[in-house]
């Protein structure tokens, strides 16, 4: 008769093991690694194996001295508290689970799952040949995009700044002494939304051109058709692509009354040379808001839909917050309830989605 295993002495590369084929969210590793001091020893605490996870709301702030976070999980329904007194006075963007922190000059990245951070170069000169900004405003960026996470080789961050720069656009990598200028502030051509695919950035203007900027060597490329917006009644965001996108998404949003939008995503076709209406995004799920898309893949039937932003007003001091999902194929839309946790002061703003990362 075969002994009973002891299960807190495995060899450290089989704990290793079980943990690669028994998880695939976060929760679940964190559960691995509290089974016992042997495991916790022999297991990472930033794990790489681990897909990018389902997305959390980071709910409205009360305000940029508030340093009380509240996550809610809408696939468990499950909502989060996290005080974190570094926030307090800091404009926080989030992107593939790190915050971006900002408080005039001073940027920082910034994991709140983790705790992990790392400095980015002040703001105060765009680059080593530009002008000193001799007053940058303590709010002053209107977006900030990761292209993955901070751990992998190929990692830059790219900011749009506000009228205070003469560049609309700009990047940096971990290390860097100074942010590179990547669009010159031009009105005719003003920024309508971008976002980072292959290494690359891509943008859409106010001019409805969509134009792919090239990191490496600086050079810039538009694409020949333009994209269909109208600009009074539709918003538009780009998103990542996957494999198959050849570029990214181009997400035109119609808001309609009673928040039951009519949203529309196109891709770019070589065939056709055009941007063409997409059914069909398989297992993935766009997750969008008024500033950010995210693009996941998900299991199950949660994928070929977009969750957004379905937030109104209740009366003069508090709006709850709520999410649509819209199924591709039917354009039909549900409503997903997010139980208890749904009214806030009207001076908090917007959520936005967030991936946790232990990494």
């Amino acid at each position: 008769m075969h002994g009973r295993r002891d299960w807190a002495n495995l060899p450290p590369d089989m704990i290793t093991l079980i943990s690669e084929k028994a998880s695939i969210t976060n929760t679940m590793y964190v559960h691995l690694r509290a089974v016992c001091k042997g495991w916790r020893s022999s297991l990472t605490p930033h794990p790489r194996h681990l897909p990018r996870q389902s997305p959390w709301l980071l709910l409205p702030r009360l305000g940029v001295h508030d340093f009380h976070l509240r996550f809610y999980n809408p696939s468990l329904c499950k909502s989060y508290h996290f005080t974190l007194p570094c926030l307090s006075g800091k404009y926080i963007y989030n992107a593939y689970g790190w915050f971006v922190l900002n408080h005039g000059c001073r940027v920082s990245l910034f994991n709140p799952i983790t705790g992990n951070s790392f400095d980015l170069p002040s703001l105060d000169a765009m680059s080593k040949s530009e002008r000193a900004v001799p007053n940058v405003p303590h709010y002053c960026l209107q977006k900030v995009l990761l292209s993955c996470n901070p751990s992998e080789p190929d990692f830059f961050v790219v900011a749009w700044f506000l009228s205070w720069s003469d560049w609309e656009l700009g990047f940096c990598r971990i290390g860097d002494t100074h942010w590179n200028g990547l669009k010159k502030r031009n009105g005719c051509t003003s920024l309508l939304d971008f976002t980072c695919h292959r290494n690359s950035v891509y943008t859409v203007n106010c001019k409805k051109e969509v134009s792919v900027y090239d990191l490496q060597s600086l050079t810039v490329w538009t694409y020949p058709s333009k994209i269909i917006y109208y600009p009074n009644y539709q918003r538009i965001n780009l998103v990542e692509g996957d494999g198959e996108s050849g570029g990214p998404l181009v997400v035109n949003t119609y808001e309609c009354h009673g928040n039951n939008n009519l949203i529309n995503v196109y891709k770019w076709c070589d065939s056709q040379q055009q941007w063409c209406l997409v059914m069909d995004i398989g297992k993935r799920a766009l997750f969008l808001n008024r500033f950010n898309c995210t693009n996941l893949q998900l299991e199950g039937t949660q994928g070929n839909a977009i969750y957004y932003d379905a937030s109104c007003p209740l009366d003069l001091n508090s709006f709850r917050v709520s999410i649509n999902r819209v199924f591709l194929k039917s354009g039909s839309v549900l409503q997903h309830n997010l139980g208890p946790l749904v009214e806030f002061p009207t001076i908090c703003g917007w959520f936005s989605w967030f991936t946790p990362s232990l990494i």
